[in-house]
């Protein structure tokens, strides 16, 4: 995501001529993007998965936010900072779901398989502080009193905005964490593990190229691929509602 945020600042100052917002599923509400037509971006954020392009028009800012899901990616007059995702097929012009044009260029998403949205930052509400830059205090607050699967619980947007699939595994198997132990049973220490590598692990990742490039990465998920830490068969399950990889020796 801040991969595609940083390719998406190009567009600063540039100027919309139009829009292209044709499909309902990408974009349920064209209505609100075809109005920013004549405005011009301001800023391009972004807070834990969601990024939003803020357009300033009669002195007024709105802000479209860009959801990527699992399989979108942005391109920007013809290049992607990310080339191709593992998850995903490479680039088709028919896959382009919403696109932007500028008095100087062009700005597509591009998502084979339709899991992105195009909305109003009105929609971001419920989202909890950003992954990348929460303070130790903040986070142990987010978790605290919470007894479910500490897996599921960092993946809860509304705990804490940012965290996927791929990324929370990574982060647990750094910090020697059970995926399936409950949040209540950390310790302080075992919290401050998490927190200390989850910004770690964005760090890494940001600049090896995104999620999938951890080490606990894609070609190492599936029955039978060894922990990157010690060797050990990996075990797997259904955690939180998504497919979970872990060391059954030294995540505890």
């Amino acid at each position: 995501m801040e991969s595609f945020r940083r390719a998406s600042a190009a567009v600063i100052g540039w100027r919309i001529t139009g829009v292209v917002a044709d499909d309902p599923i990408v974009v349920p509400m064209p209505e609100f993007v075809h109005r920013l037509v004549g405005g011009r971006v301001v800023d391009v954020t972004r807070h834990g998965k969601v990024m939003g392009i803020v357009v300033r028009r009669r002195r007024h800012d709105d802000t479209i936010d860009v959801h990527f899901g699992m399989s979108g990616r942005v391109i920007v007059n013809g290049r992607a900072p990310i080339e191709e995702l593992s998850y995903a097929a490479s680039d088709d012009a028919r896959w382009h779901r919403f696109t932007m044009r500028f008095d100087r260029g062009t700005l597509v998403l591009s998502d084979p398989r339709r899991f992105a949205r195009v909305t109003s930052a009105q929609d971001r509400a419920d989202l909890g502080p950003d992954a990348w830059s929460i303070d130790l205090r903040t986070f142990r607050e987010r978790l605290s009193g919470r007894r479910t699967a500490v897996k599921a619980v960092l993946l809860d947007q509304s705990v804490v905005a940012g965290l996927g699939n791929m990324l929370v595994d990574e982060i647990l198997m750094k910090s020697g964490v059970d995926p399936r132990r409950s949040t209540a049973s950390l310790d302080a220490t075992a919290v401050a593990a998490v927190h200390r590598n989850t910004r770690a692990v964005l760090d890494r990742l940001w600049k090896r190229g995104g999620s999938h490039a951890g080490d606990l990465a894609v070609e190492l998920r599936h029955p039978g691929a060894s922990c990157p830490v010690d060797g050990t068969p990996l075990a797997r399950a259904n955690v939180g509602g998504r497919t979970t990889f872990w060391c059954p020796k030294h995540q505890v």
